[in-house]
């Protein structure tokens, strides 16, 4: 899907539009292609599709939509009907003599008998799939999140189709596309046969587990002072301040992006919507390895603020920042030993929890030294590898030993992490309006005597380079579910796509 209206065009017969879906088809499984690709990756097996078919230049962008359903089409068959949505768009209604009425989530059909709205719905509804009419809406996203819809067949125009995609492709959503024939916006049609193949899609075993709904309710659930207290042993009989502070160190700010990724990755490796008892140590574990990180991180570079509330050695001072920071360190450590994680595993995850930690620190190392000694861009980069790269490593890890799958994947989900860290880091450089003699921008300005402008386009090109690489890394995951989850990791830790 391009910005070049010559692409607009969908091919003028029916048959000629079949065909191009049956090409797609073909070209998925002759090159093992599977579900979600960027939308470059997209472009590029659309484009290579549409050639070797001997396509139009014009039907380029049909061929990737129709790339996209075929990509879809194993996956969704293996998501519950009744968690598939139909979404129609006002323009099917005959708006002359429409009676329908609105609410917040779109039209209410009266079934006048106007238009095929109430047949289609009815279509759908036959075959246990939920409808909704309307050109977009927020709740759609918060049902996906939620996991009440796992899935979208959405009918619209080629046009709504390219502004849609970006953000279903950084959820990772699974959707069919059936294209409306013409722009207009005014009682316009599209291929029934399409529809009616997309609701016919079968259930098939093996079902995949909704993960997103009981990752997210997990982690908001932890991460309160109630969900913390049962596993923290912050408090003596004489502390009052201390276990509070503790508590709103790992509650009170963050996306807490590390504890989804633990939580995620071991529901993607199972095939699993239940988070076990033993996992939820883990999963608060790598919150306080992090949450440690942050405070000294916050005293080493003399930093004021930390989301935009006064840094908590500002706040309380050094000593007791510190203190609280070596504690959540060792209340880490701590709960990769509980009970309640079967004794198998603990040896493991206290390993690659011990490694992450003494390379977070050795980054950190390295990053003082930039303070007395300038770095280059590679060991800029180094440098990153080390300090940023283990948070998100050791987050999959430990949820990959927890699943039993750490040494099938270790290889996969350390060179995704590492790129995943790299990206970060330098996206939050770009973010940064102050000189800061850590940051990529900064040594580029000094290594190749660059205005800060130039630099900072020079950081530009080389986070596309990374965000892009991570994305390509992901080609090489066999694993449906566990391609989905970490594209979706993706997309929410980077922001774009």
């Amino acid at each position: 899907m391009t910005a070049n209206a010559n692409h607009h065009a969908l091919p003028p017969e029916f048959p000629q539009r079949a065909g191009v879906l049956s090409a797609a088809r073909a070209w998925v499984q002759e090159h093992g292609l599977l579900p979600p690709l960027t939308l470059s990756g997209l472009q590029a097996q659309a484009a290579a599709c549409a050639r070797a078919a001997g396509y139009p230049p014009e039907w380029q962008n049909f061929t990737a939509i129709m790339l996209s359903n075929a990509l879809w089409e194993p996956y969704i068959r293996h998501i519950p009907r009744s968690a598939r949505l139909l979404l129609l768009p006002f323009c099917l209604r005959d708006q002359e003599h429409c009676q329908a009425h609105y609410d917040e989530l779109g039209l209410l059909c009266t079934q006048c008998g106007h238009c095929r709205i109430a047949e289609f719905s009815a279509l759908a509804e036959q075959a246990g799939i939920n409808v909704l009419v309307a050109e977009s809406s927020a709740s759609v996203a918060q049902w996906i999140e939620s996991s009440e819809i796992q899935a979208v067949i959405g009918v619209s125009c080629l046009t709504s189709l390219e502004k849609a995609f970006p953000a279903m492709n950084a959820s990772a959503v699974p959707g069919l596309a059936i294209p409306l024939l013409a722009d207009g916006c005014r009682n316009s049609t599209f291929d029934l046969e399409f529809l009616l193949q997309a609701l016919a899609l079968e259930e098939e075993a093996p079902l995949y587990a909704p993960w997103a709904a009981t990752v997210n309710q997990s982690i908001a659930q932890l991460f309160t002072p109630a969900g913390v207290q049962k596993y923290l042993q912050s408090s003596t009989a004489h502390l009052r301040a201390f276990p509070f502070e503790v508590e709103q160190a790992l509650c009170s700010n963050g996306k807490h992006y590390r504890p989804y990724i633990t939580g995620g990755i071991y529901c993607a490796l199972t095939n699993s919507s239940s988070l076990p008892e033993f996992l939820i140590p883990i999963i608060l574990s790598v919150e306080c390895f992090h949450k440690a990180s942050l405070i000294h991180d916050d005293i080493e570079d003399n930093d004021d603020t930390r989301y935009g509330q006064a840094a908590l050695h500002r706040r309380l001072g050094i000593p007791v920042a510190l203190n609280i920071g070596d504690f959540l360190i060792g209340e880490g450590y701590r709960l990769l030993g509980h009970e309640c994680i079967p004794a198998g595993i603990r040896a493991e995850l206290l390993a690659q929890a011990a490694q992450a930690h003494c390379e977070l620190s050795l980054g950190q190392a390295q990053e003082f030294e930039a303070l007395q000694k300038h770095l280059t861009l590679e060991q800029c980069l180094e440098t990153y590898r080390l300090k940023t790269a283990p948070a998100f490593r050791v987050a999959l890890y430990l949820g990959a030993i927890a699943a039993g799958k750490f040494a099938a994947y270790c290889s996969q989900l350390q060179l995704y992490a590492d790129s995943l860290g790299i990206a970060y880091q330098l996206g939050d450089d770009l973010e940064d309006e102050e000189p800061n003699p850590a940051s990529a921008v900064d040594c580029i300005m000094l290594e190749r005597g660059l205005a800060r402008s130039a630099a900072v386009a020079e950081i530009s090109r080389l986070y596309a380079q990374y965000r892009d690489n991570t994305f390509a890394l992901l080609e090489k995951v066999t694993e449906p579910v566990l391609k989905n989850f970490l594209y979706r990791v993706t997309g929410r830790v980077l922001k774009d796509v």
